[in-house]
This record gives C-alpha cells, sequence and structure tokens, in this order.
C-alpha cells in the first residue's frame, strides 16, 4: 500500500471549532493529518502573522477534541510555525476550514481562512481553504464530507500544479447539499461592503466609546460566474486564487511612461 500523503490541518476559528473536527473526522481516514490551528478565534486577521511578540505552541491534550498543535498566534502562523519547526516533512496538502461564515469575494482578503491557504502556497504546498455561506449552518458536517472529493478532483485535474502560487477558496451555499445547484468554477467577486461603525459600550474601554463594524455588500456582479453571487444563487463556489498581486496588463503601459518617457 502507498503510503498516506501528509495534510497539514487548520482554521482561524480556533482549535476547538465545530468546523476543523468536521474536517479531520472525513480527512483523518485518508490522510496522516496533522493539526496546528490556533488557541483562540482569529477571524478576520487576514494575513497577519506574529513578529515583535513570542509565539506560544502546545500539543493539544485531553481537554482538546483531537491531536495536534494549539498556538497562540494567527492562521498563517499556524501553517508558518508547522511547515518551518514542528512538522518532520513537509506536507503534501494543507487545507483551512470549515469557517463559520463566507468567505467569498473581497472578504477572502480579510479572512483568516483563506490566509491560511496563501500561505500553504508560498511554500508551494497545493492549498485549500473551506467556509460555510451562512454561521451555525446545520449542514457543516454534509459539506465536509465533500471535501476529500473536492481535494481529490482538483490535485488530478489536469496540471493542476503548473503553477504553485494558486491556491482554493471554496465556500458552500445556505441550503441543504442535496437542494445545491452542484459545483461552479467562478472568479472572485470585487463587490465592496458599506462599512458601517456603531458605538457600544463595553467595559474596560475608554470613556469615548468603541465600535463595532457591520455591513452588506453592494455593487455585487448579477452572473453566478462570481463566486459571492453563485454561492447566493446555491452552488458551490470554487475559486483559484493566485497570490501573485501584480497587476500584468499595465505593465506596457507604465514601461512606456516611466522607462521610455522619463528622462
Amino acid at each position: 500500500m502507498p503510503a498516506k500523503k501528509t495534510l497539514l490541518l487548520t482554521n482561524d476559528d480556533g482549535f476547538n471549532a465545530r468546523g476543523i473536527k468536521c474536517l479531520y473526522d472525513v480527512l483523518s481516514p485518508l490522510y496522516d493529518v496533522f493539526v496546528a490551528a490556533p488557541e483562540n478565534e482569529q477571524s478576520g486577521v487576514a494575513h497577519t502573522f506574529t513578529f515583535m511578540k513570542p509565539l506560544s505552541c502546545r500539543e493539544a491534550g485531553a481537554d482538546d477534541q483531537m491531536p495536534g498543535y494549539v498556538i497562540t498566534g494567527s492562521p498563517a502562523d499556524c501553517v508558518k510555525f508547522a511547515v518551518s519547526h514542528v512538522m518532520k516533512v513537509k506536507p503534501d496538502i494543507v487545507v483551512s476550514g470549515i469557517n463559520d461564515g463566507d468567505n467569498s469575494g473581497i472578504a477572502a482578503f480579510y479572512s483568516g481562512t483563506v490566509s491560511a491557504a496563501r500561505e500553504g502556497a508560498f511554500y508551494g504546498i497545493p492549498s485549500f481553504a473551506f467556509s460555510m455561506y451562512n454561521r451555525h449552518s446545520p449542514y457543516m458536517e454534509d459539506y465536509a464530507a465533500m471535501a476529500p472529493m473536492l481535494i481529490d478532483e482538483i490535485m488530478n485535474a489536469p496540471r493542476p500544479q503548473l503553477d504553485t502560487r494558486v491556491f482554493y477558496n471554496i465556500n458552500f451555499p445556505a441550503c441543504a447539499p442535496g437542494e445545491s445547484k452542484g459545483f461552479k468554477v467562478t472568479y472572485q467577486s470585487m463587490a465592496n461592503y458599506e462599512d458601517q461603525y456603531t458605538k457600544i459600550e463595553e467595559k474596560g474601554h475608554p470613556s469615548y466609546g468603541c465600535y463595532r463594524v457591520s455591513g452588506d455588500r453592494y455593487g455585487m456582479e448579477e452572473s453566478t460566474a462570481f463566486d459571492a453571487r453563485a454561492v447566493l444563487a446555491g452552488y458551490i463556489a470554487v475559486t483559484p486564487l493566485n497570490y501573485d498581486s501584480t497587476a500584468n496588463w499595465i505593465m506596457p503601459f507604465l514601461r512606456q511612461r516611466i522607462e521610455d518617457g522619463i528622462d
């Protein structure tokens, strides 16, 4: 029998969150799963990592729901620390999630879940982020069961690792799996959020108050070719992302203006 592939599993909701346990249960029979996840919830931390203060790590104990390592840092920290320090071998795959909430569109830039997959891509590892559209979904376990198939299909697609800068953002809809419209490979939505800050009262904060941000998307694309609209319409959206942020299309214009035009 061939050896199992090694899979690094993390999230941003915390080591004992429901979503990561769902994935652990379906992935551990198929892969040699190594868990490294944040001690506390790290939602919305984007790609932050611990630099100016120490990072702590402990092995999961009897009070934790699965074996692995609990890290006092961000999801990106968990991947960096596991790959470069704790794991004896470089993992074959990185999986992040399942996030309790949507990470389609530009939410992916703010997401700790997606950032963990991006960090995996930095190491040249095929990496996947899984998220649920609605929080506290009753269907999380059902969608988690699809993760091994999705990973396998993407890994075995024609030349999927031609560019190791690519990682995969997968968002599950609010409906039950049997009611979904199936899988759809999508572009990343560029719809922004209409940020609103509400003043709240909270002990220990300055007298001038503290604020909580909220806001709905506006200007969302009508086409289900984009992930945010596709998930809203009931599709399982699979979005290939690239960490190379270069605006390649504008390079010739800048070169003409800057390199050739300035004496």
